[in-house]
């Protein structure tokens, strides 16, 4: 199992995290949701061993991950950051084949990192530069070699966990249900996979749990149609909530703005 426990952590002088306390299972899809400033890439930081808490547990199949090696911490899990960046003219496979360690043989590297550029929609794509993509296709690119390192991670003996930090930002209706299909897959393959987004209705598509984080906790961690209510979801938002079911087993989720009229900045005088 992934685990936190009562995990707080306090950066730059501010409390981000405040008792949070989140399990990501094997084999599911557990989407983190939460208004800005929630805590959510902050408590994915801290299971995928990237920052260390103040107080409380986190435990990587029973162990602390701020305390493996970085060569056995990338074969445990991988990890797509908010904003990922290549600090070289790499190629986009040379990028994806980043997330191959070593240790893993050749032929098989260049298997693992041309499945994961087919698993993006990228393979015609291959060998340009990262430079020379569009936003959306480098956010795909760093997918694909995240999807790379759980993969030779998985080749290693482990590779059982999958950290995508707003997976589908920058990505068009297509490419946003590519991601779900990829996420799901993942797990059906029995990685557990922890998503932060920030669209309500791609959690319920996509998660068999879904984690809502308000002001640096946890306040929910259940099945879509048990978090995702329009009561809770107004008391963390701040804003009216309607839920429709236009097919069994798909929810939209819709924020019902308030009222626009009145003085404002942008009103005509």
């Amino acid at each position: 199992m992934l685990e936190a426990r009562d995990v707080s952590i306090t950066l730059g002088g501010v409390s981000i995290l405040r008792g949070a306390t989140l399990t990501v299972a094997p084999g599911r899809v557990t989407a983190l949701v939460g208004p800005n400033g929630a805590g959510k890439s902050t408590l994915l930081a801290c299971l995928s061993g990237a920052l260390r808490p103040d107080r409380g547990t986190v435990r990587m199949d029973g162990e602390d991950p701020a305390h493996l090696r970085p060569a056995v911490l990338g074969t445990r899990r991988a990890v797509l950051d908010q904003s990922p960046g290549a600090a070289a003219p790499f190629t986009l496979t040379e990028l994806v084949e980043l997330g191959v360690p070593q240790a893993v043989a050749p032929a098989e590297t260049r298997r693992i990192t041309l499945g994961a550029i087919h698993d993006t929609g990228l393979s015609r794509l291959a060998e340009r530069p990262i430079d020379a993509l569009s936003g959306g296709e480098r956010h795909r690119a760093h997918l694909a070699r995240a999807l790379a390192q759980r993969h030779a991670g998985k080749h290693l003996g482990w590779g059982r966990w999958l950290m995508l930090d707003e997976p589908t930002a920058s990505l068009d209706l297509k490419h946003q249900a590519s991601v779900l299909q990829v996420a799901r897959r993942c797990a059906d393959d029995g990685a557990g996979v922890l998503a932060v987004l920030h669209d309500l209705s791609l959690a319920a598509a996509m998660a068999d749990t879904v984690a809502v984080m308000h002001e640096g906790r946890v306040v929910v961690s259940a099945p879509p149609a048990e978090s995702l209510t329009p009561a809770l979801l107004a008391r963390v938002y701040g804003l009216e909530i309607a839920i429709a079911e236009p097919r069994a087993g798909l929810r939209a989720i819709i924020p019902i703005y308030p009222s626009t009229t009145g003085d404002h900045l942008c009103s005509s005088p």
